[in-house]
């Protein structure tokens, strides 16, 4: 058996095609790297508590934040030595390069993030998150995120002013422990913002550009914005699937 597993989850149904162009992706890097793959549909909200998942209704990503830590969970104790989940929408265009076998412990994704302040002036933020994540058996950070998800959601008051927004479990909370303790994060897979997407599916503009100067090292992987029109999201999947030399450090 393969001792590292990658998991994935998505709906079987209205699946767009540049979804199905990311998840093919990632299963052939797992194949070519001698990864297993595990592809998960709807039960895994099966493994979320019924109030976790009455509280999240509005924000299913919320529960899919804890639904892939306990599938993580249950990988690790049918005795893999590594798991890694990937986001349905990234997109792994590099492949050959990208491999875990550095992660010993756990790992999170490092986001370079580029929007518009007020001024309409280009900014990159730095931050962590879950799109992709890694744990191996003995780390110390899965039994606690596990327990913080449940615990957050638990203490939310319901209506809609509440302050439950879709990254409350994900990026919201793993930035504010990276700001307090730090946390092990790899750059090959990486976050595109909606400026950088449309970037990418031009060929390239000041968005691309800033996160381009703003990375130590090439992205095997991004992680797609999938509230953008899908035709520019699909076209931005071809040009990195063509073109991965596009994300090179400038």
């Amino acid at each position: 058996m393969a001792d590292t597993l990658v998991i994935q989850s998505y709906r079987t149904k209205d699946v767009a095609p540049w979804i199905d162009i990311c998840m093919a992706s990632v299963q052939a890097w797992a194949t070519l790297q001698g990864y297993a793959y595990r592809f998960v549909g709807d039960e895994i909200f099966d493994r979320v508590p019924d109030w976790y998942l009455d509280k999240t209704r509005d924000h299913p990503q919320i529960a899919t934040d804890l639904g892939r830590l306990e599938l993580i969970q249950e990988a690790i104790d049918d005795g893999f030595n590594r798991v890694a989940w990937l986001d349905a929408d990234v997109l792994v265009y590099a492949p050959d390069t990208f491999r875990l076998d550095r992660i010993d412990s756990f790992a999170f994704g490092r986001e370079l993030w580029v929007q518009s302040n007020q001024r309409g002036e280009l900014r990159l933020y730095r931050n962590t998150h879950n799109a992709f994540c890694a744990f191996c058996p003995d780390n110390p950070f899965l039994e606690f995120y596990r327990y913080a998800c449940l615990n957050i959601v638990e203490r939310m008051i319901p209506g809609p002013k509440n302050g439950m927004v879709p990254q409350i479990v994900g990026p919201k909370l793993l930035n504010a422990i990276q700001n307090m303790t730090g946390l092990p994060v790899i750059d090959e897979i990486g976050m595109a913002s909606p400026l950088v997407v449309s970037d990418i599916a031009a060929g390239g503009g000041p968005a691309l550009s800033l996160m381009l100067n703003a990375m130590e090292k090439s992205v095997c992987g991004l992680n797609l914005c999938a509230s953008m029109e899908p035709a520019q999201v699909e076209q931005a999947c071809v040009r990195l699937l063509n073109s991965p030399d596009i994300m090179r450090p400038e």
